[in-house]
């Protein structure tokens, strides 16, 4: 009787898998006992961590991140900026430096207080919409030449001010509303572009003693301006990193009252390095360009100090910035973001003689359900 070999090479075939399916293949025997670590992941093998402290740029970024599908969130910012006398070009001037110049007064400080409510609702995981609401209040204080002798009127002189005088607005300031549209996001890293119109909801036409403010007093732009912007943001172990591009385009070449701000354009990056779940700390460059203003005050205004005059406004603006970013993980408050942000001018090159730029600082409220 003739005996197949076919039990035996099944038994065989079944012996070769079992030990090829062990790690190691055919000579797992060989490490037997012996722990098989994971292999090693990178940075961005890891997805996007939303929850993190810092998974929100430093508060002065506006636009920087989205939401996901059904997700709401709304904001307050405060925003003090500080101007004290002022710079032609790279160079500091003296009110007395002004005065040679053939102004009659000079500005020697200015503050910006800003408060802006805002609101972002995600209809879909890749769009994101947005709007915000600005109350502004504005202060001047200028100081008039001794020397000077000039008769006050529309062009020329200092109004009948003598010695320390100053201007003051107040009230709300444009509105804007936009939406923002991820392009990417793969992992740790993602980049959405964003479009905003801005509205000229605010006054451009506040006025002191029958003439028009000096055009940075203003409380709007009193054009309707787009606001296109791209924003790339990764993450990496307790890292994080962002960078946006932004700019403001006039579509208007003169608004309620004659005039139009310049156009502008805005580049921003940043490191942030997470503490712990709660907390971040981070440190930014933000450049910053803008044109002069065009046209002209269609009513009656003062030629009087440096800020009354167009060719004065806009330039170039190099700031650093610090910054603290802190997110409630737990409790009632859960969700609620506290952020501050100081920035100081590390470079200024304006347009004739403008304002000179102290510091800014931007504290804020952000809360998504």
């Amino acid at each position: 009787m003739k005996m197949t070999n076919q039990p035996l090479t099944l038994a065989a075939l079944a012996t070769a898998a079992t030990l090829a399916a062990l790690p190691g293949g055919l000579h797992a025997g060989d490490d037997a006992g012996k722990a098989v670590a994971p292999p090693e992941k990178n940075c961005f093998d890891f997805a996007w961590d939303a929850g993190r402290p810092d998974s929100h740029a430093p508060i002065g970024v506006m636009a920087d991140h989205t939401h996901e599908a059904g997700e709401w969130m709304l904001s307050y910012r405060y925003m003090f900026m500080d101007m004290d006398g002022h710079r032609a070009g790279t160079d500091s001037l003296s009110s007395h430096e002004v005065f040679h110049r053939g102004y009659d007064a000079a500005a020697t400080d200015m503050d910006m207080d800003m408060h802006m409510w805002g609101f972002m609702f995600a209809p879909t995981d890749k769009l994101t919409l947005m709007g915000m609401l600005n109350y502004v209040e504005k202060e001047m204080t200028l100081v008039a030449n001794p020397h000077a002798h000039g008769d006050g009127g529309h062009d020329h002189g200092h109004g009948g001010h003598t010695g320390t005088f100053g201007h003051e607005s107040a009230g709300l300031g444009d509105l804007s509303l936009g939406a923002m549209y991820k392009l990417y996001d793969d992992r740790a890293q993602r980049l959405h572009t964003g479009l905003a119109l801005s509205l000229p909801t605010g006054d451009v036409d506040e006025s002191q003693h029958g003439q028009y403010l000096p055009y940075g007093m203003q409380l709007g732009s009193g054009t309707w301006d787009l606001v296109p912007s791209l924003t790339y943001l990764g993450q990496c172990d307790d890292l994080s990193w962002g960078a946006q591009a932004k700019a403001i385009w006039r579509l208007e070449d003169e608004g309620d009252t004659g005039f139009a701000y310049g156009n502008a354009a805005d580049a921003t990056a940043w490191l942030a390095l997470r503490l712990c779940d709660w907390a971040s700390i981070s440190g930014r460059l933000a450049y910053h360009y803008e044109q002069d203003i065009t046209g002209h005050y269609d009513g009656p205004h003062a030629h009087v100090a440096p800020p009354h005059f167009q060719p004065n406004y806009g330039g170039h603006t190099l700031d650093g910035g610090i910054g603290l970013n802190l997110k409630v993980a737990n409790g009632p408050l859960k969700g609620h973001r506290l952020a501050i942000e100081g920035l100081l001018p590390m470079y200024q090159d304006l347009n004739g003689v403008g304002m000179e730029r102290n510091f800014t600082l931007v504290a804020g409220w952000q809360f998504a359900f």
